[in-house]
């Protein structure tokens, strides 16, 4: 009996030698402290887009502006992303509350989206975003129909 009380406090402390220091309550600065509170408190979400155009040679840009809705914080989340393969956004770690999204395309896409989006803590919420057709530009494929004009249709004014 002697030999294991022994051999379990001999093995407590080599774990307790070993271990490192962990956070210390109290301890820390009131900036961590309300960092972690507001980790706890985040959640995510996904913007899924229908036709966003990802090539390897062409990736459209996507700014995202997250304003609080009761008007207490201004661009919260001010950030641009590159859509994923998938064609669509993550964006982690948004405080728990509701909010102003503003959402611009850079690229073949010039649509602006406006939409009041709600984040529960812990939760990943996903928005679907329906984007307008369009078409890339080039100098090359641009075709000029040829105009004939018809001088029978010109009328005579005095």
């Amino acid at each position: 009996m002697k030999k294991l009380i022994v051999y379990i406090l001999s093995l407590a402390v080599c774990i307790a030698v070993k271990a490192n220091p962990g956070p210390v309550p109290g301890a820390g600065s009131a900036k961590t402290v309300a960092e972690s509170k507001m980790l706890v408190r985040a959640g995510a979400i996904r913007f899924q887009f229908n036709k966003l155009v990802t090539t390897p040679e062409h990736t459209d840009s996507v700014l995202v502006i997250f304003d609080r809705y009761d008007h207490t914080g201004a661009g919260v989340i001010y950030q641009l992303y590159a859509a994923d393969n998938e064609q669509g956004i993550d964006v982690s770690n948004v405080p728990a509350g509701k909010y102003y999204v503003t959402i611009r395309f850079a690229g073949l896409h010039r649509d602006q989206i406006e939409k009041v989006i709600t984040i529960k803590s812990q939760k990943n919420e996903k928005v679907r975003i329906a984007l307008d057709d369009t078409e890339a530009f080039s100098k090359n494929d641009v075709v000029i129909p040829a105009y004939r004009p018809d001088f029978s249709d010109l009328t005579v004014r005095k």
